[in-house]
């Protein structure tokens, strides 16, 4: 149940970081044209959609192994469907965050 699933982060995200509204995560790519890129902020950030479901990490270094170049965004807090301390011993991987899709703004670096 997604529902559950969600609702169950989104307290766990308040009671670990009550203050905190974004979280800096990021996403290794290989092309940013495999996004859609919406425009341009106007200091040149570009502007995607992200699919329904994206996976990230709070690791710059993780990100790194799984493309040429990382997408850096301060994701909404109300955006994280699932996050790596959620379940111990599960899904621990890559210190993973599940991101509801929509429109960021990103860095884009190598």
């Amino acid at each position: 149940q997604l529902d559950l699933l969600y609702t169950w982060c989104q307290y766990e995200l308040t009671v670990r970081h009550r203050a905190v509204r974004h979280i800096t995560l990021y996403r290794g790519v290989n092309r940013i044209g495999d996004h859609e890129v919406l425009g341009e902020t106007e200091h040149g950030n570009p502007i995607i959609l992200l699919n329904n479901l994206s996976s990230f990490t709070a690791s710059r270094d993780r990100a790194g192994e799984f493309g040429d170049y990382i997408l850096c965004a301060d994701i909404p807090m109300q955006k994280i469907l699932y996050h790596y301390g959620l379940m111990p011993d599960r899904l621990q991987g890559e210190g993973e965050f599940l991101v509801i899709g929509g429109v960021v703004e990103v860095n884009l670096s190598t």
